[in-house]
């Protein structure tokens, strides 16, 4: 019979280009700039761009970063799950074959991985996790990798390009950077850690909120958000999913010592905490956890990101119980609940104090 022991982060591994690119900066290259002070809306003063590197090096640095604490080889993972949106590989182009699965087991060396990709907009490493844990729990497999490199300044540049007025609907892409992010999974030695609960919601009538297509006037990809009606429903829904899923965890709100939500800017993750208040008739007595204003919205990374921040400042520690709050096109909803074994102190002991 397979043991239904949690599944936990074994490691983890980040890695943020080294370049800065602030976003009064960024304002100043678009043709025409908007009119609104997009870094008081947003709250976002900058983001990271790579230069000279494409979304499967961000991938491959992150998993190369998760390798060096784990006590897994690349030759030990059993598979590799992919999950970037990005597939902009090489200059001016986008791979969808071979998969960025496959490029990443070759360049990290896992030669007895199975790999795929998965594509499910922001939740996708959440969602990465959601698939690998039957994998772990039925035991099929011992331990892999879910990974992600997100290159989304092609979409940034494109807006810069195409924006003519204030409200735009591709005024949300200038909310993006870049980055990559790699967790290696593999099972608990107590249920006490790591994985209780992951639940993911489709509402697919939503999908028409934010979506990514090729540009009609030019060169590259756009990404189209239609942001009122997407707060807006993502208000409505996400308190309702988000109660459930800590009700099913045998918690209460008073467990959860952090949330983690999904990065996309300071005053939607604030409008979300004043929604779920109002839903629940109190305040959430814990802290929702943000970085954005420094990294901006990298999507499906967003979250390990923000983790391995905190994991280095020693907000998070052993014992403490965190709440994934994830959120993508589509529009998918995705709360996590899991308790943090002795990570904090082996990451801070491996990569040092922030």
């Amino acid at each position: 019979m397979a043991n239904k022991k949690n599944i936990k982060i074994e490691s983890l591994g980040i890695y943020l280009p080294e370049t800065v690119l602030t976003t009064r900066e960024l304002l100043s290259q678009c043709k025409h700039p908007p009119s609104l002070d997009l870094e008081k809306i947003t709250g976002i003063r900058e983001r990271r761009m790579a230069v000279g590197e494409y979304a499967v090096d961000l991938a491959v640095k992150s998993a190369e970063n998760a390798l060096k604490m784990s006590r897994y080889s690349a030759e030990d993972l059993d598979m590799i799950i992919c999950t970037s949106i990005s597939k902009c590989n090489r200059k001016d182009e986008v791979d969808f074959e071979p998969s960025t699965s496959m490029m990443i087991r070759k360049r990290i060396g896992a030669l007895n991985a199975i790999n795929f990709d998965i594509n499910n907009a922001c939740v996708g490493m959440l969602n990465g996790i959601y698939v690998m844990e039957s994998f772990i729990k039925s035991g099929a497999i011992k331990c892999g990798m879910v990974v992600s490199g997100e290159l989304n300044m092609p979409l940034v540049d494109t807006s810069k390009q195409e924006i003519r007025h204030s409200f735009d609907r591709q005024l949300a892409a200038l909310t993006l950077g870049d980055g990559g992010a790699a967790i290696i999974l593999d099972k608990s030695d107590s249920d006490k850690y790591g994985l209780h609960q992951l639940d993911l919601i489709t509402g697919a009538k939503h999908n028409h909120y934010c979506y990514s297509k090729p540009s009609k006037r030019g060169p590259g990809g756009v990404l189209i958000t239609k942001a009122r009606g997407l707060q807006r429903k993502g208000a409505e829904h996400f308190p309702f999913y988000m109660k459930k899923t800590v009700e099913k965890s045998g918690w209460t709100m008073d467990d959860i010592d952090y949330g983690i939500p999904h990065q996309i800017a300071v005053g939607v993750i604030k409008r979300n905490i004043k929604a779920t208040n109002r839903f629940l008739r109190e305040k959430i007595p814990f802290r929702l956890l943000y970085n954005v204003e420094r990294v901006a919205n990298t999507t499906t990374t967003s979250y390990f990101i923000i983790l391995h921040e905190f994991l280095l400042n020693n907000t998070i520690r052993k014992d403490h119980n965190l709440l994934f709050v994830g959120g993508g096109s589509g529009m998918v909803i995705v709360h996590a609940t899991y308790t943090m074994d002795d990570l904090p102190e082996r990451y801070i002991s491996k990569f040092g104090t922030a």
